[in-house]
């Protein structure tokens, strides 16, 4: 039978080292919660989210935004009439294009493209 014989320093280093990967080993795992534990909060949203009553009953409310747009579009008409009742200068006349057309121009005495 042989026995192996370690010198100290050699065992000094082996425990050093063996400490630094204990370190690091700590330092990974908690790296690593770090990143599980929003995902793990996400799936657990997600799955809320599944069993919801809304998903069942539907949204509360969609039957009342027709009236909501027909009140909204009244606005703009009400408001130029009270204007005017005030005394106040209104411009009345449509608005221009929000956006330019794209197209590229025509140029003079020019139809289509050959």
């Amino acid at each position: 039978m042989t026995v192996l014989a370690v010198g100290t320093l050699v065992a000094v280093l082996a425990l050093i080292g063996l400490a630094i990967g204990l370190v690091v080993f700590l330092v990974v795992i908690y790296l690593l919660n770090g990143v599980l534990s929003p995902l793990r909060a996400v799936l657990r949203e997600v799955s809320d989210a599944q069993t919801a009553p809304m998903l069942e009953h539907g949204v509360r409310g969609v039957d009342q935004l027709e009236q909501s747009q027909r009140l909204a579009q009244s606005v703009p008409d009400l408001a130029v009439a009270y204007m005017q009742k005030l005394g106040l200068p209104v411009n009345t006349e449509p608005l221009g294009e929000t956006f330019p057309d794209p197209s590229p121009p025509q140029r003079h005495g020019q139809g289509a493209y050959r």
